[in-house]
């Protein structure tokens, strides 16, 4: 780590994430100074100790995992060799170049127009998930779920499974039956666990400053010290500190912290790999949360239905 800057202070890495939580300008206004700040969060890694380096993260309300992203970005030799003007202005898209395959990242500096400045993650989780089907056959994978009212018979399912792939072959396209998204499942994972890192900043901004003014028998009690100990926790944990903190009156945790609830359950969402799991915790928003404080709380239908929407839709 040679490449590395001179170990900053926390106060001199502190002064260069001075923009507002959320704005895409905290970590720079574009690629290179972002890779100043990556370079600088990398020496800090490599020699604060591990206090030291949770203390800055709750202060600035910078989640692990984005200061661990961060890290890999300094590190990425990729990166080092990417002109200026090719490099995205922002840490997500990045990242995105970071864990491409170095086959991968080299097709996509070649592809014109798709490595700049203006680059964005999802334009680039996009076009890798679009170049690992190249060579399958498949041009573009379309995800379709057939709902059927009544189990068919043997016989019915072979007649309906022939006249869908009769009628997509009149377009070129295949029905492979069982198999819709395997080969894309990697990345679609790969992107849920970038929104879930999107999810985490947020939740840093929801609810740092309170964990951090809260008493420190109650931080003792539940057994944590940060709120990224709370985002990283299991969903009793949270809810438990959080009732306890207004007195244990339910509807008083909804008002209070219904969003950061919601998006803890959003970050859950993204992170886990079991479809039923993530099924259940959409229902369970939809079924059980709204019927039950929509009606209570003022706007808590319409929150609800921005996170479900923003975070909750694949």
């Amino acid at each position: 780590m040679s490449d590395l800057p001179p170990c900053p202070t926390t106060k001199e890495l502190a002064d260069r994430l001075t923009a507002p939580l959320g704005s895409k300008d905290r970590f720079g206004r574009n690629g290179a100074a972002v890779l100043v700040t990556a370079g600088l969060v990398a020496a800090a890694n490599a020699s604060w100790v591990k206090g030291t380096i949770s203390t800055f993260q709750d202060n600035q309300k910078l989640h692990p995992k984005v200061w661990d992203k961060l890290v890999a970005i300094a590190r990425s030799e990729n990166l080092k060799g990417l002109p200026e003007k090719s490099l995205p202005a922002s840490y997500t898209a990045l990242y995105a170049l970071v864990v491409m395959k170095d086959e991968e990242f080299s097709a996509a500096v070649a592809e014109e127009d798709l490595v700049t400045g203006g680059a964005s993650s999802r334009s680039l989780l996009d076009w890798t998930k679009a170049y690992r089907l190249r060579g399958t056959g498949i041009g573009k994978e379309i995800p379709l779920t057939l709902v059927l009212p009544d189990d068919l018979t043997p016989q019915q399912h072979k007649i309906l499974l022939s006249a869908l792939q009769e009628t997509a072959a009149e377009f070129g396209a295949q029905v492979l039956e069982g198999k819709g998204g395997v080969k894309q499942a990697g990345l679609k994972a790969d992107a849920r666990k970038a929104l879930a890192s999107q999810i985490e900043e947020h939740l840093m901004q929801e609810i740092a400053a309170v964990v951090s003014g809260a008493p420190e028998e109650l931080k003792s009690r539940f057994g944590i010290r940060s709120a990224s100990d709370l985002i990283e926790g299991p969903k009793a944990t949270f809810t438990g500190f959080f009732q306890n903190l207004v007195g244990k009156v339910k509807i008083e945790f909804w008002r209070q912290f219904g969003r950061a609830y919601l998006l803890k359950i959003a970050r859950d969402f993204n992170l886990t790999d079991s479809r039923a799991e993530r099924f259940q915790l959409k229902k369970r928003i939809l079924d059980v949360f709204i019927p039950t404080w929509g009606p209570q709380i003022a706007g808590f239908d319409a929150m609800a239905d921005e996170v479900l929407t923003t975070y909750m839709s694949k």
